[in-house]
């Protein structure tokens, strides 16, 4: 290697090695500021948010290093230009192709490093960190509940609130709860002006204290009329304090917060697995249609449709 670019490339490794670590730092502390809402008051140890740490790490790699790149390529090439090293290099007879040529053989290099972690490594901490933040999410499934939008942690419940207070975070402000395992075909709607949570870790229910709400649940799902819609069977009360009791057992891990619960995201496949993979859906697909086609010349009567009598 010519001296000329052992000089370019140590003019652009040491702010590309400066810049990749700001980058990734940066972006590792949004992707874990998002989550420590779901982390924090969870009674995890320090050793499982150092994996969530170093999981978040290895996914966020491949978008930090492009951004290093280009932030390192702008100020090498600046600091060049505001040196007059350009102008002397030209002088010399040296063109820019032949300044950059080191920089864009490193960048294509960097280019396959960086398919290769998407490929090998990327799915791999995606497959981790995902199990291990769905596991501490679930440690404590009353802390997964945000006031402002419907929760759907909670399989079975849509819950929704206004506030979330108190010193423990489990005072509930205007809250409403569609009740999805209530009977089939029924619907089930629970309001209330203020409630609180009432459970203990590990405990197999999630307690709902509700005050000063309603009760409203339709024993039939539809009619096609209005009048028969006013007709239909119904129950409905107020109350001033109703304990609601929400089976949260599905959830519970028993501490394993290194299991994995799920693996069939694609984002968590390899190019392999993924070639692998279509085959499999193409043939699920294709049986998905000849059900549907079957359904459909049964419920049509087409082979009564097509017969004619004899002439």
């Amino acid at each position: 290697m010519k001296i000329l670019d052992k000089y370019i490339l140590k003019s652009f490794l040491v702010p590309f090695v400066a810049t990749f670590l700001i980058v990734l730092f940066v972006l590792v502390m949004q992707l874990l500021w998002q989550a420590f809402e779901n982390i924090a008051g969870k009674g995890v140890s320090i050793i499982f948010i150092l994996k969530f740490v170093y999981y978040s790490t290895l996914m966020i790699i491949p978008q930090a290093l492009p951004i290093g790149v280009l932030l390192s390529s702008i100020m090498a090439l600046g600091n060049l230009g505001e040196n007059y090293e350009f102008a002397a290099a030209k002088s010399a007879g040296i063109s820019l192709q032949r300044l950059v040529r080191p920089l864009g053989i490193l960048a294509i290099g960097l280019s396959l490093v960086n398919f290769l972690f998407l490929n090998n490594i990327f799915p791999y901490a995606n497959l981790k960190q995902r199990n291990l933040y769905s596991n501490i999410k679930k440690k404590k499934p009353a802390m997964a509940l945000v006031a402002g939008s419907f929760n759907s942690d909670i399989p079975g419940y849509q819950i929704k609130f206004d506030e979330k207070y108190g010193e423990n975070e489990n005072l509930l402000k205007n809250v409403l709860i569609y009740d999805l395992k209530a009977r089939r075909g029924n619907q089930k709607v629970i309001t209330a002006d203020s409630g609180k949570i009432v459970s203990k870790e590990g405990s197999r229910y999630m307690t709902l204290m509700l005050y000063n709400g309603n009760y409203y649940e339709e024993h039939v799902k539809s009619a096609k009329t209005s009048i028969k819609r006013k007709k239909m069977a119904a129950s409905s009360a107020t109350f001033k304090e109703y304990e609601f009791n929400i089976d949260v057992g599905d959830l519970l891990n028993d501490g394993a917060l290194d299991s994995i619960n799920s693996k069939n995201s694609p984002m968590m496949y390899t190019l392999q697995q993924i070639k692998d993979t279509i085959p499999r859906l193409k043939n699920n697909y294709d049986e998905i249609l000849e059900i549907r086609a079957k359904n459909i010349y049964i419920s049509a009567q087409a082979k009564e449709l097509y017969q004619y009598p004899d002439s």
